[in-house]
């Protein structure tokens, strides 16, 4: 039995490689945001990024993390799901790392909940992934990054309470790429 995904895309969809899902063709199309578009090229670009998966909302295969808002648990549905090749110094078979990448606009009023959902998932699951990020354009077009596998960063996000703090947390300790 192959494995596959269920996966709408227009017909004229841009053609992306190295995604882990291919099409009969050995293509893989998606009609992706531009912040999604501009993100992948990125990290596409670095060599050490083998594969990528972009993670759909619920989907029986999608990656789902909870978060808070309101009262209520709603589900986070990280946009990239990132696959590094890491390779060992002595020489033997190299290891793979998964990326949670979440670009998200800040705008938007459940960012500090999101940004916490996220933080709590590193707390108990971060062991398992190389970066869980939240990210952001910043005034000069540039992604910033919130690294919550960073035990310090974590910390702080869980003591944010409002979009604004969060704004803080990226203006102090967002990396900029």
């Amino acid at each position: 039995m192959e494995a596959s995904i269920d996966f709408r895309r227009s017909t004229n969809a841009p053609i992306y490689q190295r995604h882990l899902y291919l099409e009969e063709d050995g293509q893989f199309r998606a009609d992706l945001g531009t912040w999604e578009r501009e993100l992948l090229e990125q990290e596409l670009a670095k060599p050490d990024r083998v594969a990528w998966l972009r993670n759909l909302d619920r989907k029986s295969w999608s990656l789902e993390i909870p978060y808070q808002t309101g009262g209520d648990i709603r589900p986070l549905f990280p946009d990239l799901v990132m696959v590094r090749q890491q390779n060992t110094a002595d020489g033997d078979e190299p290891s793979y790392l998964f990326d949670i990448l979440e670009p998200h606009d800040p705008s938007r009023s459940d960012n500090f909940e999101k940004a916490i959902g996220l933080a709590r998932f590193a707390e108990h699951h971060g062991h398992l992934f190389g970066r869980i990020q939240l990210l952001r354009k910043d005034s000069n077009g540039h992604f910033q990054r919130l690294e919550m596998n960073d035990s310090s960063i974590c910390k702080q996000v869980l003591l944010v309470t409002s979009n604004p703090q969060l704004d803080a947390l990226f203006d102090a300790h967002g990396l900029v790429c």
